[in-house]
């Protein structure tokens, strides 16, 4: 005979459709005989009738086979017998050759019984799923004795009854592989629970135990502690939906003080009745090290215990999920436990309350928003959290002062202190998945990072916590980032996150004085700005002396040195002059006095006027000019052909005096010359550039320094905008004479009529430091941000004409510079000096009521 291929031996049994209308087996006694009789509906329809027949017809064919192949023949044999329909077990074909799944197939014992034979020889299956079933303890037994061997064994939901016996003396055995045991909704006897919990207190390969649904109360108490205790291989414990309370919780929290127990479930019970467990409970968490994962939900627990037991649970560390819903409290996003006085659970939230899997994330819903303003029974476990980092970096995401905080969208945006800047700015908190929002404030001031990603945003954000105040922030951007939900516990039962629940948010403290602190100073921003010395004018002196021509136009010693110390005791003098007149025609970027600009100044002293010493002319002024500017070293491009530096403008007055008063034979002396130049035309003219009246008047004062210490991350971040045009790879950065002219024009100054073509040219040089040279050196056309303040505050007093504090022109200067950054820092509510302008503004209409009457 010709034997067909191996194709039709390993085909499944056919699902017949009459099978749903079936009279399935019952039973009422324990000495009940299965009753395998069949009776078929009326309206079974003929192709049902012809697919029956068909299979029963094979069945010899197929057990031939099966017998040449010496294949298993158990079930074919069973299901030979005409009193029972043929059904799909998926025992031949399954998708995993270890695995069986018959869940939700709602077979009963003599189904049972038939895969209880077929699976005598089928030692390859280490997995059996066989829940939501109609067996009985007429079957259990005999299915449990075929599945020995296994590493998981889920029998939920059915009735198995005495059959649990037959479980617990595999429990006992040393061939015993059982990892998983899920006897969920058997209705259990609590008999045969205690048995159970005996044989899995001597078992050590047992890890997961889900008893859930048994009706267990305080009666197996002292089993399941035994267990608890005896047994430190068990990680996971389901206990849901029992009928313990308040005694059997001490119990129980009492024997888990020296447990491996990873994860509990004791949602559902009845715990909160009963004696108050409130001690044992924080006894057992600050003792306890193992437990992760903890499952309290719906034990109509009081307010008055759930107080205690939030204090201990601040202690603990190593709970990293824990679940309180439907209790007197809830969870918040640390993990803190938030008592409630009164409240109502919602009756739904026992349907829709997600059960805890292990340490498993489960992808779940959670309502979000664009602001989170109380986001309650918080899991990071079962939700996913990822730990995030948020950091600032001041080289990338812009300037840093302290108070820095952060302000997150899941909690209301409320003030996050990210620490000292000098410890550096850096958050890890665990956020839930979806979009997290966030913004920065930076000294009061909101903001973006400005290297994380960012989008626009058009909703206000209103009544935003900063310290004590609420603010209205008006961001055009957020900074933003799409968390994805991740398993933060590995299945070692290990976190693999370095964030721990329950950690307490730095506080921000403000440095408080008990006596006010005198302003000085040493202790403004402008402490940086080096002052002009007597030990710096001696050494900028002498090298303007060595760098000019002077030695070889003085002959004589004693009068070179009579010169020397001349000069050298006006020399400040001098110095600003030269500064405020190189100011009207900078060659480039070369601060340098043209032909034009000297014969202003010359004219201005009245050089050129007759008077009874003589006189110049105009043109012997012009030769004095080149021949002070020609002949010295070229290629040298701070020392342009054109223009006099600092050394020859030194070296300029030498000249003049010679030809006005040596030759005109007034004077027999270049000392008695100098004199005589510096008293008729100089000193009252170069008495009048002097840069520091300007500074002690107006600038360094404590409300100056006040203003832009609070604007500072703006001064900063227009300052690191605005200093990179020269700077080259690993110099410092600074700021030059064409940033500081953009920087006024991006803002708007060159639509005022106040603001000048010279403005920015005499703010920069002003505000530059003395140095000493000034030839071989570019730090003259570098600026500093300590020089910035500086020329940011002459420029605020030039283009402002009202008689107001310069403090209140400058924070009017800085709030243009918003313009420059409107997706990065949000806009002033109100002036840092609000009451100063109120009264400002009271005075003034005050004045116009006058002038109207």
């Amino acid at each position: 005979m010709k034997i067909r291929k191996k194709a039709n031996i390993t085909r499944s049994l056919p699902k017949l459709p009459f099978q749903n209308k079936s009279r399935f087996i019952t039973q009422k006694n324990e000495d009940e005989e299965l009753d395998f009789s069949i009776d078929f509906f009326p309206e079974t329809t003929t192709s049902t009738k012809k697919e029956f027949y068909r299979f029963h017809k094979t069945i010899e064919r197929i057990q031939e086979q099966n017998q040449f192949y010496n294949r298993n023949d158990n079930l074919m044999s069973s299901l030979s017998s005409p009193q029972i329909p043929p059904g799909s077990f998926g025992l031949f074909n399954r998708q995993k050759n270890d695995v069986l799944h018959l869940n939700h197939m709602k077979y009963g014992d003599k189904y049972m019984v038939i895969l209880a034979r077929g699976l005598q020889k089928q030692n390859d299956i280490k997995e059996f799923h066989l829940n939501n079933n109609r067996m009985t303890q007429l079957s259990s037994s005999e299915i449990i004795r075929s599945t020995r061997g296994a590493y998981k064994l889920s029998l939920s939901k059915n009735k198995i009854g005495s059959g649990c016996l037959e479980i617990g003396n595999s429990l006992v055995s040393r061939d015993c592989k059982i990892q998983l045991l899920n006897l969920e909704d058997n209705k259990l006897k609590e008999s045969q629970i205690i048995e159970i919990l005996e044989r899995v207190a001597d078992n050590r390969s047992l890890k997961i135990l889900n008893l859930s649904k048994n009706n267990i109360s305080n009666n197996c108490c002292t089993a399941l502690c035994n267990m608890i205790q005896n047994n430190e291989d068990i990680s996971e414990l389901y206990l849901h939906f029992n009928r313990l309370n308040g005694n059997g919780a001490i119990m129980i929290f009492n024997s888990l003080q020296k447990s491996n127990l990873k994860v509990l479930d004791l949602s559902q019970n009845s715990i909160g009745i009963g004696l108050d467990w409130s001690n044992s409970f924080n006894q057992m968490v600050s003792t306890n090290t193992e437990l992760i994962h903890f499952d309290l939900s719906f034990n109509r627990i009081p307010y008055k215990i759930t107080c205690n037991i939030a204090e201990g649970l601040k202690k603990n560390k190593t709970i990293i999920g824990f679940h309180y819903t439907g209790n007197s409290g809830y969870v918040d996003t640390k993990g803190f436990l938030i008592p409630i006085e009164s409240g109502e659970t919602e009756q739904t939230q026992h349907q829709i309350a997600q059960r805890i899997q292990g340490c498993q994330y489960i992808k779940q819903k959670r309502l979000r928003s664009y602001r989170d303003t109380n986001i309650k029974d918080c899991c990071w476990i079962c939700e996913g959290w990822r730990q995030v980092d948020f950091q600032w970096n001041p080289q990338e995401s812009g300037p840093a002062n302290d108070p820095m905080f952060l302000h997150l969208s899941y909690l209301n945006y409320d003030d996050l202190y990210m620490g000292k800047v000098e410890e550096g700015l850096k958050v890890q908190r665990m956020v839930p998945p979806g979009l997290c929002y966030y913004f920065f404030t930076n000294d009061d001031i909101q903001c973006v990072a400005q290297d994380q990603l960012h989008k626009r945003w058009p909703l206000p954000l209103n009544k935003v916590r900063i310290l004590d105040k609420k603010v209205d922030v008006k961001l055009n951007q957020l900074n933003y980032l799409n968390v994805q939900g991740t398993q933060i516990i590995d299945k070692y039962y290990m976190p693999i996150i370095n964030v721990q629940p329950r950690q307490e948010d730095l506080i921000y403290v403000p440095d408080v004085i008990e006596n006010k602190r005198i302003w000085s100073f040493p202790i403004s921003l402008f402490k940086d700005w080096k002052k002009d010395t007597d030990e710096l004018l001696d050494k900028c002196f002498q090298n303007d002396w060595n760098l000019s021509r002077i030695t070889k136009l003085i002959k004589d010693e004693n009068d070179r040195n009579g010169c020397y110390e001349f000069l050298r005791s006006n020399y400040q003098q001098i110095k600003d002059t030269y500064k405020h007149f190189a100011c009207l025609s900078p060659i480039g970027d070369i601060w340098a006095i043209s032909s034009l600009i000297n014969l202003q100044l010359l004219s201005q002293i009245k050089l050129t006027e007759i008077n009874e010493k003589g006189v110049i002319k105009q043109q012997d002024m012009e030769l004095k000019y080149l021949a002070t500017i020609s002949g010295t070293e070229k290629g040298n491009y701070r020392k342009p052909e054109r223009g006099m530096v600092r050394f020859q403008f030194l070296e300029m007055w030498i000249r003049i005096a010679e030809d006005k008063y040596i030759r005109n034979g007034i004077a027999k002396s270049f000392e008695e010359a100098l004199r005589w130049l510096w008293e008729d035309h100089l000193k009252e003219e170069f008495n009048k550039y002097n840069s520091q009246i300007f500074r002690d008047s107006r600038y360094w004062n404590e409300q100056c320094d006040m203003c832009m210490k609070h604007y500072k991350t703006i001064l900063d971040s227009v300052y690191i905008r605005y200093s990179v045009k020269k700077v080259k790879p690993g110099q410092k950065p600074f700021m030059s004479l064409q940033e500081l002219q953009d920087m006024c024009s991006h803002i708007g100054l060159n639509q005022l009529d106040t603001y000048g073509p010279n403005t920015s040219l005499f703010a920069f040089n002003k505000a530059m430091m003395t140095q000493i040279d000034e030839v071989n050196s570019d730090r003259i056309f570098q600026m500093s941000f300590v020089e910035f303040l500086e020329a940011f505050a002459r420029i605020a007093e030039d283009i402002d004409n009202r008689s107001i504090g310069l403090h209140l022109k400058i924070e009017q200067l800085i709030w243009r510079c918003y313009n420059l950054f409107p997706d990065i820092y949000a806009s002033p509510n109100q002036s840092y000096f609000q009451d100063e302008w109120d009264q400002i503004n009271k005075q003034q209409s005050d004045e116009d009521i006058d002038n109207y009457y």
